[in-house]
This record gives structure tokens, C-alpha cells and sequence, in this order.
């Protein structure tokens, strides 16, 4: 009986005890995606296409998932004096829905988006339309 109560206390403080401590602080700390400013990833392919918006990673996955996508466009249309156009991604005549899933075989690189760049700043002019999503 003394056995029992020894291998209870082990399992309580070397498997019960972090497992809680690590569920509590996973639910107190927010992902390093909602510190500070907005944090945009710049997805590569291949295949010379970049897609930007918000990465989330898929543990034991072949596959990364981008949300609120934007995508080049020819920048001679565009009507607020900016070097580059993007488009959100949802207008396509398919109408996906928001996100999408990338295979990482296709994948050149992956690269935060900086807070300077003129790509952030496109995406801010295209979510100040009027009509835009936010």
C-alpha cells in the first residue's frame, strides 16, 4: 500500500503539476502575433506569387494557414498614389472565404512583414475604403 501512495505523489508532481502550470500560463500569455502593432506575414511561393496577411502555423501539418490575404495587383489602376496595389483576397469570382490553407512544398519563404514597409501601408489605404472589410 506505502508503493501506491509514492507513485501517486510522483505522477502528481512530475506529470500532473506542469501539465497545469503550462495549460494556465498557455491561457494567461497572448500569442506573439497580438503584441504591439499588427503583425503581417509575407508568404512566397514558388512560383513567383506572394500572398500577405495573418500566419498561423499548423503543428503536424503540411499545410500554414494565412487569414485576411492580400495579393499584388497591377498598381497602374489604383487610385491612391501608391508605388504598389493589393488586393484582398474574397473578390475573386469563386468568393472564397476568409483564409486559406498553403502547402509547404510550394513554399520559398516566409518573412514578417516591417512596420515601414510600403506593403503595410497599401493594405492600410485598401482597408480605409470605403466598403472595405476590417
Amino acid at each position: 500500500m506505502k508503493r501506491w501512495s509514492v507513485d501517486r505523489i510522483w505522477v502528481g508532481r512530475f506529470v500532473i503539476a506542469p501539465a497545469l502550470i503550462g495549460a494556465l500560463l498557455a491561457l494567461a500569455i497572448p500569442a506573439p502575433t497580438t503584441w504591439g502593432t499588427e503583425r503581417l506575414s509575407a508568404v512566397l511561393l514558388l512560383d513567383g506569387q506572394a500572398y500577405f496577411g495573418h500566419l498561423r502555423e499548423v503543428p503536424w501539418s503540411g499545410t500554414i494557414e494565412l487569414r485576411d490575404v492580400y495579393y499584388f495587383q497591377d498598381a497602374r489602376g489604383t487610385t491612391e498614389g501608391l508605388p504598389l496595389g493589393l488586393v484582398r483576397r474574397g473578390g475573386e469570382l469563386h468568393q472564397p472565404l476568409d483564409g486559406m490553407q498553403i502547402r509547404r512544398d510550394k513554399i520559398l519563404a516566409i518573412e514578417q512583414v516591417g512596420n515601414a514597409s510600403p506593403v503595410l501601408a497599401a493594405i492600410a489605404a485598401q482597408r480605409m475604403l470605403p466598403g472595405a472589410p476590417r
